[in-house]
């Protein structure tokens, strides 16, 4: 967002001048902020743009191709300059300029570039693809967001101050109400307090009234006072029905009834049309993402989007989960089949949960297991003799929570269309992308620390299966909870050598000497023509943990010019090899 206004010509023409887009400037975009870096419009500055009043193509004021708008960049931002035609709406749009009806600017892009911070509360546009149009506007985007902006820019201004009068400050950091705990709330209400006395005592001292800018900051102050005291009592019951929840243990008779009850009344199409339009989430959509950004904070994480699902949604209350680990693959761990399909799509299970890897739902903070790293030995003795040194020897893992991130583009009309069938298709490829991500991380970490690794380098025979078998077995693993997991290469590679008589019996279907055997795009091939085969007692050889639910960021404007809405989903977990002698690893095999 940046200004407008009337300039004098020396001929009688009207000529508007302002700036476009302001760099190095928070823009409070209603779940995230977002800030121009200088030099993102460098490369498009010879795009053929038009100057719009308000986005509307239907009244153009202006374009760069005939040279009535002229495009420039300085180091405050992104500047134009407009001479206005004889049309009537401009003169009319030119006279509510220069009487000060109008005086804000806008632009619509497409993004190169971006970056976030850690937070993933501000994004930066760093290279802009196509600059389509530049606005003079009624209205900056999203009106209520820039109210809400403006309530939480004292501190900001405060930050700021300190940054100019010091010039080695190059980074500010900011922290919205919902990432603070209870303490940081009741801190920063003790300072707009604070400054609001302050304000009081000044005009007192001086035996005047308020100036503006004063009656402004102090109506400020007392805004985020009364807003505060709303957060602080409802953290403060939060956190006091927490402790007593922990006291009394169990869960409420009612809980899996309520979750069934949202879970069923939720719909992701609702939801990111209401975010994409800037609206508030209502009703079961607005419930689960309170309750998703609770959970976040009690692991000391952040959800970055407007949209999340809390873990207690996806898995059916009060029963331990099934993950295919004896075979039966009934998935009695997760959400049942009955609630709606986005619920159900968003918590498929992954390929390494299906072949039985050790998992843990709803993980909070770091978890660390005890790894054996030397076996303990025992040895035979006489009665009286002095017993031997096991061997056992023992460390740790350590699981803590790590972002993974899968973004997918849908066109504005698919989302208005909404419905069971698109909530179902988008939830399935966004589900899709986060369990891609997941599988290739366990099946690489799998390969690199399995603790028998051959490098075959030649064909493979049914003594290389047998003696994955046997390593796994020498090592302790449970053959009866063992599976193969193979590359695409060694399913092409494998399933030729069935053909053959000799090993015939040794892959059938897609059974590998017995064993359940899952081939998947995950596992990566050695080369283009050389297969990877895992083989392993995957229970005992890897634990993974969730941490949390689903959270789902809505981007409207990235590809607004597409007429398409990104959906990012964002998920925490980790994974590590606990005993690397369960697990066999054959590659180079052809």
């Amino acid at each position: 967002m940046g200004t407008i206004e009337v300039r004098e010509a020396d001929s009688d023409d009207m000529v508007l001048e302002g700036y476009a887009a302001v760099f190095n400037s928070e823009t409070d975009l209603g779940h995230f902020r977002e800030v121009i870096k200088p030099g993102a419009f460098d490369d498009v500055m010879t795009n053929d743009v038009r100057a719009l009043i308000n986005h509307d193509p239907n009244l153009i004021l202006g374009r760069t191709e005939n040279g009535t708008l002229e495009l420039s960049t300085d180091e405050r931002g992104l500047k134009y300059r407009v001479k206005l035609g004889a049309q009537q709406y401009a003169k009319d749009f030119y006279e509510s300029v220069k009487r000060g009806d109008i005086s804000q600017s806008s632009f619509a892009f497409t993004i190169k570039d971006q970056s976030w911070n850690e937070e993933r509360t501000v994004r930066s546009v760093d290279k802009v693809r196509q600059l389509l149009d530049v606005s003079p506007v009624t209205y900056p985007a999203y009106a209520a967001a820039t109210v809400q902006a403006r309530d939480q820019q004292l501190e900001l201004d405060e930050a700021i101050a300190v940054a100019e009068a010091d010039t080695d400050t190059t980074v500010i950091e900011t922290q919205t109400f919902e990432t603070m705990n209870l303490n940081e709330m009741k801190a920063t209400r003790g300072k707009h307090a604070d400054r609001f006395e302050e304000l009081v005592n000044v005009a007192e001292t001086e035996n005047r009234d308020w100036t503006n800018n004063e009656q402004e900051e102090a109506d400020l102050c007392k805004r985020e006072v009364e807003r505060l005291d709303g957060k602080i009592d409802r953290r403060q019951a939060h956190e006091d029905m927490i402790a007593r929840q922990a006291q009394m243990g169990g869960k409420s008779v009612s809980e899996a009834k309520e979750v069934n009850k949202i879970n069923r009344s939720f719909s992701l199409s609702r939801a990111v049309q209401a975010a994409s339009f800037g609206k508030a989430l209502e009703g079961a959509e607005a419930e689960w993402s309170q309750e998703a950004a609770k959970e976040y904070q009690m692991r000391g994480l952040q959800m970055s989007g407007q949209i999340g699902i809390p873990a207690h949604a996806l898995y059916r209350a009060g029963t331990a989960d099934n993950f295919q680990a004896d075979g039966t693959g009934d998935g009695s761990g997760f959400v049942a089949t009955a609630v709606p399909g986005v619920i159900d799509a968003l918590r498929t299970p992954t390929m390494a949960e299906r072949v039985g890897v050790t998992t843990i739902n709803n993980a909070t903070g770091n978890l660390k297991f005890p790894r054996v790293s030397a076996k303990a030995a025992g040895t035979e003795a006489t009665e009286v003799a002095a017993d031997s040194a096991s061997g056992l020897q023992l460390d740790e893992l350590t699981l803590s929570p790590i972002r993974v991130a899968a973004n997918t583009k849908y066109s504005k009309q698919l989302i208005l269309q909404g419905g069971a069938q698109v909530d179902a298709m988008i939830s399935r490829e966004l589900a899709a992308g986060i369990n891609e991500t997941i599988d290739k991380a366990v099946f690489a970490k799998a390969a690199a620390s399995a603790g028998n690794r051959v490098d075959k380098d030649g064909a493979v025979t049914y003594a290389d299966l047998t003696n994955m078998q046997k390593a796994v077995l020498a090592a302790g693993g449970d053959l009866s909870a063992c599976s193969f997991v193979g590359s695409p290469t060694a399913m092409s590679i494998l399933k030729g050598e069935a053909a053959v008589a000799s090993i015939k019996a040794v892959v059938e279907g897609n059974n590998i000497d017995g064993y359940n055997t899952n081939f998947t795009p995950n596992l990566i091939d050695s080369t283009a023509s050389e297969g990877a085969l895992l083989f392993g007692d995957f229970g005992l050889g890897m634990v993974m943990a969730f941490f949390g639910g689903i959270d789902l960021l809505v981007d409207p404007y990235s590809n607004a010019g597409n007429a398409q809405i990104a959906l990012h989903v964002n998920k925490f977990y980790d994974v590590d090899v606990r005993q690397a002698g369960a697990l066999a690893y054959l590659f180079d095999f052809e």
